[in-house]
């Protein structure tokens, strides 16, 4: 077989010398990766051929470097990791199977075969997606379709099966070790009481359709509501200074958060904070069947939620954000806004290799905006945790677009409210916030990955009839892109020091499995004091928290507007 003459290198002797490992990974235009053969055990030895002369042909004809897998731990699946660019990779698969004698498949499998997936998890998250005896290597197994099998003692995984269900437990693998890298340190769940009968119980009500969110694993999903009816608030029917069971101990965790991050900004691990509350559903995934039937006391129900420092929750609880409400109705209420500089917001989120989340947000300006793009301040202060700003290739894009990589907010704080006598939830987060996202104290150390998605996204266009338009070319391999969003937002003033932000969005979100589109409002809660204060240092955790009580009435006064005028 002839010699591909781009796979060689000259020695420094003069002659050609194949390219090796090595030199792809200094070179940082070429895209380094690795992917796990598998071959059957009888068959080893037809791949590597008498004294190896065939596998010696095969690294010689694609480039790639080739060793053999046979471990122990591997159990059955064993076989060749091959390793170099993604042509030089396909190139190697292509030859090994060419070894392999033709199994007898339907037209569907050949069509939907896939040749596995090697997926490398970071030594500190290895029990976090294992589970317990490898409970959460079987449910991904079980819920995906794939077969998901434990190599190399545990620091790699090997996923199996249809191209559509190795994404799917690929997605669900690393979606874990996302999680737990910004896991938030204090979760809690309340239950309001508003609205409720006295000693009434509550239900479980199925979720169907477009009102389901899209999570990792979650088949079923319900949400709270009484179990004997109720009756929607009457608008402006609030009362000020208004208190329910629950904000003594909202108070208290706050506090706790609000003195740990302190200490963090006196260390400079962090500069600056925030403090809000958005509004949507709290959803209970996947309950037993047996309970679904039942009916609840709040006091049973947050035994069921709620988490302590002996025990875990039972009921699983996420948060899918967004609600529908007529802009009209807004408009009509607090009065059309100005017309901004920047007209949207896009967010396109990503893992990259090593499962670390990563977001990119461009700002688009409106067309005539007559001003250098540098000199117009982003609107609602949202550029926070920058890994790097983007240059974009397209001359339009640049004329009417700028963009940031930023990294996920570390959580301190996240408190799910239910509201069960009304049609919507909110959820009430502190986050710390950073100027430098490659800070050691934040963990992240992978600036070869950044520059590798900074160099993709630079190939961004923009155009009015399209929107944000991706890059042609394919996304650099080991990343994940599930997530993108498209925002035009307005902030209004309800209320004196108080601020409401309106995001009209229209969101795709995927999990590798089943994907959807949606057009939805998010509607943020601010307590411009607070934006103020958190923002620099000159602040304490007792003048925030003395707000919190007001800030909870203006929170729930809106929601008693948005739940009377939902649609």
């Amino acid at each position: 077989m002839e010699k591909r003459q781009h796979n060689q290198k000259k020695s420094t002797s003069g002659r050609r010398r194949r390219t090796t490992y090595d030199d792809l990974k200094s070179n940082v235009d070429e895209q380094v990766g690795e992917q796990f053969v598998p071959v059957p055990k009888h068959l080893i030895g037809r791949v590597i051929g008498k004294k190896g002369s065939t596998i010696k042909q095969i690294r010689m004809q694609s480039g790639a470097r080739i060793t053999t897998q046979d471990r122990a731990d591997a159990g059955q699946h064993v076989g060749f990791m091959v390793y170099g660019t993604q042509e030089q990779i396909n190139c190697a698969v292509k030859l090994i199977n060419e070894q392999l004698p033709v199994m007898k498949t339907t037209t569907s499998d050949r069509r939907h075969a896939s040749p596995g997936q090697l997926v490398n998890i970071p030594s500190q998250f290895q029990k976090v997606v294992n589970g317990p005896g490898g409970d959460n290597l079987r449910n991904v197994s079980t819920v995906s379709g794939a077969e998901v099998t434990a190599v190399d003692a545990g620091r790699k995984l090997y996923v199996t099966g249809d191209n559509k269900k190795v994404q799917h437990a690929e997605y669900l693998l690393r979606s874990k070790v996302a999680a737990y890298r910004f896991k938030a340190q204090r979760i809690c769940v309340y239950i309001d009481e508003r609205n409720l009968p006295e000693d009434g119980e509550l239900k479980l009500s199925l979720v169907e359709g477009n009102a389901r969110a899209v999570l990792p694993r979650a088949q079923l999903q319900y949400r709270l509501k009484p179990a004997y009816g109720y009756e929607l608030p009457c608008q402006g029917a609030s009362k000020l200074n208004q208190e329910s069971s629950y904000d003594d101990s909202l108070k208290e965790r706050a506090l706790l958060s609000l003195r740990e991050i302190k200490k963090e900004i006196d260390a400079r691990s962090f500069h600056k904070a925030d403090m809000w509350c958005h509004f949507g559903t709290v959803i209970i995934r996947d309950p037993d069947e047996a309970e679904v039937e039942n009916t609840w006391s709040i006091d049973e129900i947050l035994k069921k939620v709620q988490s302590t420092s002996t025990r875990r929750n039972e009921w699983r609880v996420a948060f899918k954000e967004g609600v529908n409400i007529s802009e009209r109705v807004i408009q009509d209420t607090f009065g059309q806004q100005d017309e901004q500089d920047y007209i949207a917001r896009y967010d396109l989120s990503y893992l990259t290799p090593r499962s670390q989340p990563i977001r990119c947000k461009v700002w688009v300006a409106r067309r005539g905006i007559g001003k250098k793009l540098d000199e117009i301040p982003i609107p609602f202060s949202d550029v926070k945790n920058i890994v790097e700003e983007l240059r974009f290739e397209d001359e339009l894009t640049r004329s009417r677009c700028r963009g940031w990589l930023v990294l996920q907010s570390k959580k301190f704080l996240q408190a799910d409210i239910i509201f069960p006598g009304c049609n919507i939830d909110c959820r009430v987060s502190i986050r710390a916030l950073t100027e430098d996202a490659f800070l050691e104290a934040n963990g992240v150390h992978e600036r070869e990955a950044t520059t590798l998605l900074s160099k993709y996204l630079s190939k961004l266009k923009f155009t009015d009839a399209q929107g944000l338009v991706l890059p042609r070319e394919k996304l650099p391999q080991g990343y994940l892109f599930n997530h993108r969003r498209c925002s035009k937002r307005t902030r209004y003033t309800p209320r004196p020091g108080f601020s409401m932000i309106v995001s009209r969005e229209v969101t795709w979100i995927s999990d590798g499995n089943e994907e959807e589109t949606r057009n939805t409002t998010d509607i943020h809660l601010h307590c411009d004091e607070w934006d103020e204060a958190l923002s620099g240092e000159d602040w304490e955790p007792e003048m925030i928290v003395a707000k919190l009580p007001e800030f909870l009435n203006f929170v729930r006064d809106v929601q008693d507007f948005i739940s009377f005028n939902y649609k």
